[in-house]
């Protein structure tokens, strides 16, 4: 990936508008050191499918997804937005124009709060549009137009929902904010873009599009007796919720309301946008209580602990004549906004028009009174609530406010050359274009470079490898880089890599998984926080944030079940790492990574689960291996060899029995269904029968397997 590159994308049904486009884009300022690319997508299904095929081509850092009838009219629009990118790592893709919220009928243009500025035509006429402006930067919203979208990551369009001219953008917004990212609109003093539109066509099966994007991400979704606004996919709700307005409540994915919640629209006043809005991946404590005549927004990964009580309203008491129960409210147009990845401490009280920035903590107790802005990463405690201390990004410390750096607690001299945290250990073979996606998602992370270097093993690929490592490590002093002289197998390469490592912990990382903004930083936290544990397991398929700490290999073994054979999950402590008397015992079995697991249990055994989402991944199934054999043979081997060493029977039986029903049936019609024939599935069958015919439920596991060949024609 070049990031130092950009790559503007358009498909085109008219070439003279395409040209018109062109010649403006070639009018811009390029920035010193940066190379302009244009690729034009002709007879597309739809832009989805147009704009995923050229982004996989294009090895551009920054992309630029824009409509043919559009011109840019910000000279510097290349550098600002390659600034904004670079300064915040967790914006993910940026427009002119949209929608705070998505409303009720889900189109960004019929939202209360809309945000940019663009000269269109829609109404017949060119002219001006100008919505809300944002205060800072940019502005963290839900929906941008597709009339320009620009990126500095790259995830899949969902054209296989979308095969038309519709709703992709709004879609790739939700596709952007599920992998953790922030979609945003930047402040522009003049409208950056010209997009002369004319009429919007919506005969064109807008609303089949529509219903498709309201079904696919939960808008208008119902559980029990109440419809939300929006109900995101793996929504846990505490079935003894009080819950009144759920029409205006909007539920990002993953979020989950603990028991005894009270969460309300006290006068039932929804029109259309949502007033209760919780991010992804939030966590909403026990007896909270929200209430809303306007607007509460709450971002992602937000931890709210139990007996918080938020509102965006006060009780009217002015008037003596009248009960206040009477008086109604103070205001009906105060918002409470709560940055994504804050954490509101119990008992606190939030009340009227408050905002609180990203990464911040509330203490304990502390009362927010209306008017109170709280910057991005800061703690603030107290009645009512101040700043007590700020992180500086300069120095990566948080500091006291309010007194001088000589008043502070003194702090001991730094180690000039602190030991290093964690070897990021990354075996690669012939994978030059997934490599170069991976360093790029390390390398853009905030973490400290002093705090991890990343060992890159190359198992003699044939392909750029080489060259591409060492345009990186030009770069980066942390980057190690060592060549195999012939290709020595996966798992020989994995323990090799691992044994260059200098940290203190080794990070195991696939090439093809990539990190999300902020997760480098978390991870180096979490390692920090745990470094009595010999093994860290990170569980990315459930995005609670929770921690789970316990010892033992049948402990682990529950915890982390077959999901231990997932590469990039394992963090081992080196000094147990090294001790392992046969590192190589399961060679060939393509899962040594979980022998070395337990191994390193068997020598120390706390261990620490870490569940949230810090990766991504390339989604390819490569295969060149058979799927039954590798993990349903070499698994149970694994696990009977420590069956004396610290594993239970009961726990074995268990994980035997769970993985039949949870894992390996689910993957064995995956796999029809999909014709993996890299993962051989006609050797699921013989294998599966041998490893569970003693079973007392092999015939109800069996009777499955005929259902499953049944439905894909096989008996």
């Amino acid at each position: 990936m070049d990031d130092r590159k950009v790559c503007f994308i358009m498909c085109v049904n008219n070439e003279e508008l395409a040209e018109r486009c062109k010649k403006n884009l070639w009018q811009l300022k390029i920035p010193e050191g940066f190379t302009v690319d244009i690729q034009i997508v002709t007879g597309a299904s739809g832009l989805a499918a147009g704009y995923d095929g050229a982004m996989r081509q294009s090895d551009a850092k920054y992309k630029v997804y824009l409509h043919q009838d559009v011109h840019i009219l910000h000279h510097h629009f290349i550098a600002d937005i390659v600034r904004l990118f670079s300064d915040y790592p967790a914006l993910g893709i940026l427009g002119t124009v949209g929608a705070k919220a998505l409303p009720s009928s889900v189109t960004w243009w019929d939202a209360e709060q809309k945000y940019g500025k663009v000269i269109d035509s829609h109404t017949g006429m060119l002219k001006p549009l100008e919505f809300l402006q944002p205060t800072g930067d940019y502005e963290s919203v839900e929906a941008l137009d597709g009339l320009l979208l620009a990126t500095q990551y790259d995830l899949p369009w969902r054209q296989d929902w979308f095969d038309g001219w519709h709703f992709y953008d709004a879609s790739q917004c939700q596709e952007f904010i599920a992998s953790g990212y922030e979609v945003g609109i930047p402040r522009q003093h003049l409208p950056w873009c010209l997009h002369d539109c004319g009429f919007v066509n919506t005969a064109n099966g807008f609303a089949e599009a529509r219903q498709v994007f309201m079904e696919s991400y939960g808008y208008g979704k119902s559980l029990g007796k109440h419809q939300f606004h929006r109900l995101g996919g793996g929504c846990n709700i505490h079935p003894t919720c009080d819950l009144f307005g759920t029409r205006g409540i909007s539920l990002g994915d993953g979020v989950k309301l603990q028991s005894d919640c009270w969460m309300m629209l006290p006068y039932d006043n929804y029109s259309g946008d949502p007033r209760i809005i919780i991010g992804t991946g939030s966590d909403i404590g026990r007896r909270c209580n929200l209430s809303a005549v306007n607007r509460i927004a709450i971002g992602s990964q937000v931890i709210i602990s139990p007996n918080v009580h938020i509102s965006d309203h006060n009780l009217a008491y002015q008037n003596p004549d009248l009960p206040i129960r009477k008086q109604g409210v103070d205001s009906w147009s105060h918002t409470v906004t709560i940055g994504s990845g804050s954490w509101i401490g119990m008992n606190t009280v939030i009340a009227g028009q408050v905002s609180i920035g990203k990464g911040c903590v509330i203490g304990a107790g502390s009362v927010v009174v209306s008017g109170t802005v709280i910057p991005d990463y800061c703690v603030a405690a107290g009645t009512p609530a101040r700043v007590i201390k700020q992180y500086d990004p300069i120095t990566r410390r948080w500091r006291k406010t309010g007194v001088s750096s000589d008043e502070e607690d003194v702090l001991p001299a730094e180690d000039p050359s602190p030991p290093l945290l964690l070897s990021i250990c990354i075996p690669t073979y012939n994978r030059e274009q997934e490599l170069d996606i991976c360093l790029n998602s390390i390398y853009s992370q905030n973490a400290r470079l002093q705090d991890f270097e990343v060992i890159v093993s190359d198992n003699a690929s044939p392909d750029g490898t080489q060259e591409l490592v060492r345009k990186y490590q030009s770069r980066y002093s942390n980057l190690r880089y060592f060549r195999n002289e012939r290709n020595e197998g996966a798992d020989y390469n994995f323990l090799k890599c691992a044994g260059y490592a200098h940290g203190e912990f080794i990070k195991l990382h696939g090439d093809d998984d990539y990190w999300l903004p902020g997760s480098l930083e978390a991870l180096c936290s979490i390692t920090e926080q745990n470094r009595d544990c010999s093994l860290i397991f990170l569980d990315i398929l459930r995005n609670s944030g929770q921690i789970d700490r316990a010892a033992g290999i049948s402990n682990y073994v529950q915890h982390v079940s077959i999901y231990s054979t997932f590469m990039s999950g394992i963090i081992m402590r080196r000094k147990e790492f090294e001790q392992i008397p046969t590192p190589d015992l399961f060679f060939h079995s393509n899962l040594n990574q979980v022998y070395l697991e337990f191994s390193i249990l068997n020598i120390t055994p706390d261990y620490c689960v870490y569940r949230r989402k810090l990766l991504s991944s390339s989604g390819k199934i490569t295969g060149g291996y058979s799927f039954a054999q590798t993990f349903i043979n070499s698994y149970l081997n694994i696990l009977n060899y420590f069956l004396d060493k610290g594993l239970e029977a009961s726990a074995l039986a268990a994980e035997k029995k769970h993985i039949a029903y949870t894992f390996l049936l689910w993957w064995y019609n995956y796999m029809l269904e999909r014709h993996l024939e890299q993962l051989k599935p006609g050797d699921f069958e013989e294998i599966f029968t041998a490893a569970y015919r003693d079973e007392a439920y092999f015939g109800d596991l069996q009777a499955r397997v005929k259902m499953i060949q049944a439905k894909h024609g096989l008996v």
